[in-house]
This record gives structure tokens, sequence and C-alpha cells, in this order.
């Protein structure tokens, strides 16, 4: 698990000249983490705090991705600065604000998990300095009942990351429920660009899944090839030029374009975690609505929702939405939008986001022969407790029970389970190195949501 993430962060390794000449992962952390606001010294609750001018003065001027995934101090402040670093579509929420009510129920606080730290209460679990958690909301039947914020206010938004994929997934579902995205049709005869190349050959579902059987999942291997389809693919929608040639790139008429196909592996037969998939998807949605990614979310999904603050989206660039990780919200409204796929969806909008029949559609997705092997399933034991049976639709884990959920880097979770109304997030900055990295808080949303329905 720990090498898959280090490989999916270090993408920005080739992405810039800084580290051009890298070519071991570690090697490349170790330098990183010489630069002053890369180590973890401060504690989650300084976000509570405050920080002063210079700091952040200082966070601004280091920026850039390899810097913000180590995790560090200044992690801290991107993670609830976004929007100073990077230019930002708003998604606003529905003009009627409505609160959510509360059930707080304290044997929630009282479960217990066993982690590297010994056995531990969700209480002490949340305090503990080592998971470097700042919030974490749990949703039951409409109503909160657990949150907790030791690194945080309720009120400061917090970045998905990779968790913001769901909104892709999500809009996709519509439009293939409302018969506007044909799942059998080729992906390029929904993008001109990518005519006359493996687009041509691939569906969409192959990418709604990422199962296309092309050369470029998010590998140690690949991201140490510093001329690969994924550092080429991270390089582009981040402004920085192609390592080997120095040339800027465009993430769809240059890199789309010149994807590859495995040798002998027909699409749809594995599961290889790829985020261009969802740029490709992105692109898809907007070719469809004619709108942008942005507006279709505001007009579909979070326009609908009682939220407190707009959603914002970071976009590249040539405004290209990136869905593939850099959204930011209240984790009260992340943890919303997660409860839109239960029963009690009315308590968090005005009317009805997804559909039971959507959930059939994302969870009939799913292929235990796909994800046998993938690296996702095996970080469902030590996430969840128990083995997840697929992926679909961007979601990563998909278990027998119908439950649902999304991973984010630097351990942020994303969890709807609609047989039992049940829905929970937590957002944090924990990196994947130094003895960090652990999470085990989706284990207390399954723990919570099975004592809750009375299992």
């Amino acid at each position: 698990m720990k090498t898959t993430i280090l490989a999916l962060f270090t993408a920005s390794v080739f992405a810039g000249s800084a580290f051009a000449d890298a070519t071991d992962p570690a090697k490349a952390v170790e330098a990183a983490l010489q630069k002053e606001g890369a180590q973890v010294t401060l504690p989650v609750s300084a976000v509570i705090d405050g920080f002063s001018a210079d700091f952040a003065k200082e966070a601004k001027a280091s920026f850039n991705n390899f810097h913000y995934q180590m995790g560090g101090d200044h992690a801290l402040y991107y993670n609830s600065h976004l929007n100073e670093m990077t230019a930002t579509a708003q998604a606003r929420p529905n003009e009627n604000y409505k609160p959510l009510a509360r059930n707080l129920d304290q044997r929630i606080n009282d479960l217990k998990v066993e982690t590297s730290k010994g056995e531990l209460s969700l209480t002490d679990y949340m305090a503990h300095p080592h998971f470097r958690h700042q919030a974490m909301v749990m949703v039951h039947k409409g109503k909160v009942v657990y949150e907790a914020y030791p690194g945080m206010k309720p009120t400061d938004q917090h970045v998905w990351f990779s968790a913001a994929k769901t909104t892709a997934g999500i809009l996709a579902a519509q439009l293939v429920e409302s018969g506007e995205l044909d799942m059998d049709k080729m992906v390029s005869a929904y993008i001109p660009e990518l005519k006359g190349t493996v687009w041509d050959d691939v569906t969409v579902a192959s990418v709604v899944n990422m199962t296309t059987g092309l050369d470029n999942e998010e590998t140690l291997e690949s991201i140490m090839n510093p001329d690969s389809a994924v550092v080429r693919y991270f390089a582009s929608i981040l402004g920085s030029p192609r390592a080997s040639t120095g040339e800027m790139e465009n993430w769809l008429t240059d890199v789309s374009r010149a994807q590859t196909r495995i040798e002998g592996e027909a699409q749809g037969d594995v599961f290889r975690y790829a985020s261009i998939n969802t740029s490709i998807l992105v692109q898809l949605i907007e070719n469809v609505t004619g709108k942008t990614f942005t507006k279709t979310f505001e007009d579909q999904v979070w326009g609908k929702m009682y939220a407190r603050q707009s959603a914002n989206l970071g976009i590249a660039e040539d405004g290209h939405a990136l869905a593939v990780g850099l959204l930011q919200t209240t984790p009260e409204d992340m943890v919303r939008f997660a409860t839109l796929f239960t029963p009690s969806w009315n308590a968090v909008a005005e009317e009805q986001v997804v559909s039971p029949e959507l959930i059939k559609l994302i969870t009939s997705n799913q292929d235990a022969g796909r994800y046998a092997e993938s690296a996702k399933r095996a970080s469902s034991l030590s996430s969840f407790g128990e083995y997840s049976v697929g992926n679909a639709f961007q979601f990563d884990f998909i278990f027998e029970d119908g439950a649902m959920a999304k991973s984010g880097n630097l351990n942020q979770m994303i969890y709807m389970d609609p047989e039992r109304d049940f829905a929970a997030v937590v957002v944090s900055t924990s990196p994947y190195h130094s003895g960090y990295g652990e999470s085990k808080a989706p284990t207390f949303m399954r723990k919570a949501a099975k004592m809750l329905a009375g299992e």
C-alpha cells in the first residue's frame, strides 16, 4: 500500500527540473524532506490556532506538488488554503442552507480498533498525534451521530484529494442513467481529439471503471520512468514540461493521444488505477453536457444540496477541471455529499440526486475478477478491517453489502453505506514516510455503521 502511494505522489519528481535526475524514490523523498516546511513538526491543531503571515508567505513560496505530498507543516496550510495556490472554480450550493440535525451517540466514541499504538477507542484514536486526522463526521438516518475536529474548525475547508474522483463518477452515472452517455461507445466518439488513436477501441465503461488495458497505471516503475505516460500526464496538468524534451504538453492533445496498449491484455481484464482516466471522464462529461465540469456538478449535485459553502475545484491553466483530486469543501459538506447515497438524502438536498437505480448501476459495474489482484483490494483489509470485492465508477472499494468508498492521498476517505443509511468522511494531513501513514478511520466507520444497524 505505502509503496503504491509513494509511486503516486512521486509523480511530480519528473514534473519539474529540480528532480529530473532522480532514479530512486526513497532518495527523492529524503532530499525533499530537507526543505523547510516538509517535515512534521506542528500538531494538526495548528490549523485551528492559525498561521502567521510569515509562515503563509513561506508556504506559498515553497508550493509545488512534491513538496505538498511530503505531508509536512506546509501541507497543513495547503490542505486548508489550496484556493490560494491554484486557480479555482466554484460550484455553489443551494440557496437554502439547512444545518444537519445532531443525534450524537456516545457508543461510537467507545468503539475500539487495534492499531500500531495498541487497541484504541475512537476518542483516543482521533486525539492521537500519530494519525494526524483533522476531522471525522458520521451521519446515520440523516443526522450527525459522531463528529470530531482535532485539526481544523468545522467551517474550514479541506482538500479531498482522490476522493474527489467520486464527483466525476456520479456525474457519469447520471448521464448513463439518462441515456446521454453510452457505456458501450468508444471514447473517441465523444472526444474528437482522440480519433485515430488507441481510444478508438476503448469503451466509456473501461474509462469509468479504470480497465482500459492501456499502459498508464500508476506504479513505482512507471513513476520512476521520466518519460512514462503517467509522468507526462501529471506534468501536463501541473503546467510542467516533459522531462525528456523540456517542452510543454497538453494533457489531451499530446499525452492522451500518445497512450499505448498493454501487450496481451484486453480492456476490462484488470483494474489498473490511472488518474488520466478521470481527466478523460471529465472531458467526456463536458462534451456531452456542453458545459464546464464545475457547472454541471453545480447544476446536478452541489446546487441541489443544502451545503454551507461552495465546493472549490482546482483548474489547470487550460481550464481543465482537476476532479482528479483538487476539490476543497468543509468536512460537513463532504459528508452531505456522501449522504446523497443514503435513504435519508432529503436531510441534505432539496431533491434526490442519487436514485436507488443509480446506486445499482454503480455497484453492478464492479467485477471481482478484474479486482482480485489490485492494490486497492489489498489495502482494503488494512483500511477497513475486511476485504472489499470490487471497484466501479471511480469508487475504489465496493463491499458485498453494497457499501462504497473512495480514498485520497494523505489519508482522506469518503464512505457511503446505503443499506445501513450511513455515511462518513475523514480528512487528514498524514504523510507516508517517517513512520506515518497508518489510518484505521475507515475501520471505525464500518464498525459504527454495523453497530447502528444492530449487527
